[in-house]
This record gives C-alpha cells, sequence and structure tokens, in this order.
C-alpha cells in the first residue's frame, strides 16, 4: 500500500509538473516562422529597394584638360549659351602625353557633340549619357579605347 501512494504521488508530481518538452517545441517552431518570414519579406521588398551601384572602375588619376567651351545652344531663340570645363581620363601617362597631339581633335569632337544639343539635352538629368556619348566620339576618332572617362568640372547653362 504504502508503494501504491508512491507512485500515486509521483504520478500526480507528473500530471501536475510543467511540461518543457512543449515549451522548447513551441520556441523552436516560433524561431523558424521568424526565419522563414525574413527571408520572404527580404525577397520580396528586394526589388523595391534601390541597389547601390558597384564602382564601375577606380580613376588612375591621368586626367587631361581639354580645355573650356563656351558656346550656343541649340536653341530657338538662339539665346543661350553654355560654359563648360571638359577633362578626359586616360589609362596612363604615357597615353596623357600622347593624347595633348590630338587636342584639336579632341576639342572639335566636344565643341560639335555640345552644340548639336538643346536645352533639354544638357540637363542636369541627362549629363551621365551626354559624358557617354563624348567618350563614344572621341574614342571613334581616335581609334579606341583611349578615353576611359570624361569629366566636366564647370557646366553653367545660362
Amino acid at each position: 500500500m504504502a508503494e501504491e501512494k508512491n507512485t500515486e504521488a509521483v504520478q500526480e508530481k507528473k500530471a501536475v509538473g510543467f511540461d518543457f518538452k512543449i515549451v522548447i517545441i513551441g520556441l523552436v517552431v516560433f524561431l523558424i516562422t521568424i526565419g522563414a518570414s525574413y527571408f520572404m519579406l527580404r525577397s520580396l521588398i528586394a526589388p523595391l529597394v534601390p541597389q547601390k551601384e558597384k564602382a564601375a572602375e577606380t580613376l588612375t588619376g591621368n586626367l587631361v584638360s581639354a580645355g573650356e567651351f563656351t558656346t550656343n545652344i541649340n536653341d530657338q531663340g538662339g539665346t543661350r549659351f553654355l560654359k563648360v570645363e571638359v577633362y578626359v581620363e586616360v589609362e596612363n601617362e604615357k597615353v596623357a602625353e600622347e593624347i595633348t597631339a590630338f587636342m584639336p581633335v579632341i576639342k572639335d569632337t566636344i565643341l560639335s557633340t555640345l552644340t548639336s544639343k538643346s536645352v533639354a539635352d544638357l540637363e542636369v538629368s541627362n549629363q551621365k549619357s551626354l559624358k557617354a556619348e563624348m567618350k563614344k566620339k572621341i574614342n571613334a576618332k581616335l581609334g579606341g579605347e583611349v578615353v576611359k572617362s570624361v569629366y566636366f568640372t564647370t557646366f553653367i547653362m545660362q
């Protein structure tokens, strides 16, 4: 009888005691759910978040001044002017020295590109495409990928 009372007391303690297995299983399921929702939301929101632009190329430090240009803008009234100072970046110092012989060609290309543009083409939002066009035209005239980038240090439209 005494043994029956002991086994009943042990069974009552087990029945009354707190079962940690349920808590641990619930915690694991909760953490898995939180992790899955994080990755799902991250993949859904990723297209909406603007991506950082990767650094295309590092600067070589070999900049050559193409000069300062003041020209009329291709406008109907003909009363608008553009003043811009242009630098071109080349691969190395040797090319920088060699490119000075072709500076009249480069200046002519830049000037003809600028004078053919309208006011809308010269807006700040279009400067990236203007630089790319200048680079493409200069490289086409020089016969290779001589110019890596084009930079404006002054850009005044009046």
